[in-house]
């Protein structure tokens, strides 16, 4: 099976050999298809889907390519504009750029959920710009959206929530509150939520089964506040046909509304813990019109709700799930947490892909299978020996290279089957769950691992005294013949400079294996590197308050060509979010 080419699949009716969502098993799981046609996988950031089989595909800074229900694929690139979000309505498809413009592509129908900017015709064939939003006039800039049904609401960066549902072109929306920091809604929602500066939860819409959680059925035609939540908790919340589920920062899933979607057998009008997933830590979830998903950070699915291609009634063999349900996943993706999923679901398809941000694990994958710059060896029985990167295999195992070959030999692994132990340990790949839990327990280490490979090179990033290597850092560009000791000092892994940057691999082409520090002649400023250094642990910018923001942003967009990291690398956007927040 080709993995570049397999990485994004659906399950559903992309064509009239599949009806069903599900297979008519058991297990419930869904047919699981790649969406062969979607090159470059690795590039997606996001995937969203509305009404029939079509789906809205963003790739890089301002790509969108629109996969059609005849299987043809329409690309879009915004000119000098940075997508920063994309959302599907019932039949629109609205696209949220960095500076604050709203864009649509639509199907110019009694169904559209925004006023079109000019009256011809579409078959979503022409991104246009959303008229209230794009005058020259209006300096009201947007933050955030949502699609509700067939409905939309803004968050503009002045805290102002509007309402922009309207087939006549307006100056700006219809104003609804004010302070307002996040909006919540849904393919098919009844109503909306939002969380406002001072912490609270609010709500408005119509309220069938109870799904805007109040405790009560009434209907408010104004905002009313959610009881008992905080806007600080809340990591995602949508609302859909019927139903609410709101899943916390701490990964705890809520559910309200039409029993069955909201995860329970009875009806709930106020947000109540999803028994099924107490013990899991949900991740990402999407709902559609009928059916849930939900993703845990050991890359579970749990799906459950109805099947949205059918009625939901048992009468005619129809399969539904009124609590969630663990559903298997493609071959590629079955107990691989290397790789970060992503899902979106639209009235009659599902989409799982892999998520963007994989830059770290590119990197050490790409150094596994290079086998540079190795510095130590696993010897084993009949002479197999591994090259390996000591301070990498140690970390994740905690354990002495010695104390892993004497375990080993006890043992009769393979070189295959070593090979597969190593590559969990430099990127998580996982394809033998029961290969892994016998090797594991040869050293005497616990199965599942409790961290990924991200959290241990997180930790390992905190580890003062395994470091090996010093950066020394020269302030001043003008003067090449400072002592040594002038320069500051910046600790790190060596095997990390040599794997996240290009610079540095090319330097230590150039130095003895023996060296121990390096001077850095960017001239960037020592707070400069040490965040950049810790991004090369963590793939995160942090910035503290008394970093001078505008310097710090400058000099590390800089860094990305002179260190030459990897093309791939999300630092650029991450910088982009801080600058947006300044």
């Amino acid at each position: 099976m080709n993995q570049t080419n397999t990485q994004i699949f659906y399950s559903g009716k992309r064509n009239n050999s599949i009806r069903q969502l599900f297979n008519q098993n058991e297990n419930k799981s869904p047919r699981w298809t790649p969406l062969s046609k979607i090159k470059n996988a690795n590039k997606v950031r996001k995937i969203v889907s509305g009404y029939t089989q079509n789906c809205l595909i963003w790739k890089g800074i301002n790509n969108l390519e629109f996969y059609t229900t005849t299987n043809q694929i329409k690309s879009f690139t915004i000119e000098n504009e940075e997508i920063k979000d994309i959302q599907s309505g019932y039949s629109t498809y609205l696209i949220l750029t960095k500076s604050g413009k709203v864009f649509s592509l639509a199907l110019n129908s009694s169904y559209c959920e925004v006023p079109l900017s000019d009256p011809e015709s579409s078959t979503f064939d022409k991104i246009r710009p959303v008229p209230f939003f794009n005058k020259k006039e209006n300096n009201r800039k947007v933050e955030t959206f949502a699609m509700v049904g067939w409905s939309n609401y803004f968050v503009c960066k002045d805290g102002r929530l509007g309402d922009g549902t309207s087939n006549q072109a307006k100056n700006l929306p219809i104003l609804i509150f004010e302070n307002v920091t996040r909006v919540f809604g849904g393919v098919q929602g009844y109503g909306f939520f939002f969380t406002t500066k001072n912490n609270e939860l609010y709500v408005c819409g119509a309220n069938q089964y109870g799904c805007l959680g109040i405790g009560n059925l009434t209907n408010p035609k104004s905002p009313v506040k959610v009881p008992n939540w905080k806007a600080e908790d809340i990591l995602d919340l949508q609302t859909n046909d019927g139903y609410s589920i709101l899943i916390t920062k701490e990964g705890k899933t809520y559910g309200c509304g039409r029993a069955g979607s909201n995860g329970f057998i009875t009806n709930k009008s106020t947000f109540t813990e999803i028994e099924e997933l107490k013990n899991k830590k949900v991740v990402e979830y999407f709902g559609g019109t009928k059916m849930s998903l939900a993703l845990t950070n050991e890359n579970e699915l749990f799906g459950w709700g109805f099947d949205p291609y059918n009625h939901p009634t048992d009468q005619y063999g129809n399969i539904t799930i009124l609590k969630p349900h663990k559903f298997n996943l493609p071959e590629i993706y079955q107990n691989n947490l290397s790789i970060k999923l992503k899902i979106t679901c639209g009235t009659d398809c599902i989409y799982l892909y892999p998520s963007y941000n994989s830059c770290l694990i590119h990197d050490f994958k790409k150094l596994f299978e290079s086998k540079i710059f190795c510095d130590s060896k696993l010897s084993l029985n009949e002479n197999i020996q591994f090259p390996i990167h000591k301070i990498i295999v140690e970390s994740r195992t905690n354990l002495q290279i010695s104390t892993i070959e004497d375990l080993l030999n006890k043992e009769s692994f393979s070189k295959q089957e070593i090979l597969l132990f190593l590559k969990w340990v430099y990127f998580d790949e996982i394809t033998n769950v029961d290969l892994l839990k016998q090797i594991f327990n040869s050293l005497n280490l616990s199965y599942p691992p409790k961290n990924t490979f991200q959290k241990d090179l997180h930790d390992l990033f905190n580890d003062e005294n395994s470091k090996d290597f010093t950066l020394l850092i020269k302030n001043d560009d003008d003067d090449e013949d400072e002592d040594e000791d002038e320069y500051e000092e910046i600790l790190v892994h060596k095997i990390i400079l040599l794997t996240r940057s290009g610079l540095f691999r090319e330097m230590f082409e150039n130095i003895t294996e023996e060296s121990k520090s390096v001077k850095d002649y960017s001239g960037k400023s020592i707070e400069s590197i040490e965040i950049l250094i810790k991004y090369f642990y963590t793939e995160k910018i942090e910035l503290t308050a008394d970093h001078d923001p505008l310097l710090i942003i400058e000099e590390l967009e800089d860094s990305i060509e002179y260190y030459q990291l990897n093309e791939n690398s999300n630092i650029l956007n991450q910088l982009n979010q801080i600058k947006n927040k300044l």
